[in-house]
């Protein structure tokens, strides 16, 4: 199968000194091969998170990871249920004991994302989650 050829559109950009600085530091530390790689993935988080302010309804994937007090009062039952309760959105999730005391969980999902923020929202509301985070991403189409 012969592979489509992509074509881009070259452009410049201009920096202050520091500033391009501070970005040649990052792409170094994110291994990126060059400038232009970085500010694409730069340019499309920043896309993606304007879709995803904008349009509640687009498709997203992304997980959810958070750490919680196991020995809270039912906390891993009354956490399972909201998984359950939104099992339609769940793909797969991941446990992992930390310590005697506290789990740490991620979960994958796909599907509108409303759905995906207020799942999350009910999840790292709860009272024995200590802390976690949302990372999503639309499901975008190349055409």
């Amino acid at each position: 199968m012969k592979e489509k050829k992509t074509y881009v559109t070259r452009t410049g950009v201009s920096f202050e000194p520091e500033l391009l600085s501070n970005l040649d530091e990052w792409i170094k530390e994110k291994k990126f091969p060059n400038r232009s790689e970085a500010i694409r993935f730069i340019v499309r988080e920043h896309l993606a998170k304007s879709e995803l302010n904008v349009d509640p309804n687009v498709q997203v994937v992304g997980s959810l990871t958070y750490l919680y007090d196991h020995h809270s009062f039912n906390s891993s039952e009354k956490l399972t249920q909201i998984q359950h309760d939104n099992d339609e959105i769940i793909v797969s999730t991941m446990h992992a004991h930390i310590t005697h005391e506290l789990c740490l969980e991620t979960i994958f999902l796909k599907g509108k994302a409303r759905q995906i923020k207020d799942f999350s929202e009910d999840i790292l509301s709860f009272k024995a989650v200590i802390g976690g985070k949302l990372y999503i991403t639309p499901i975008i189409f190349k055409q």
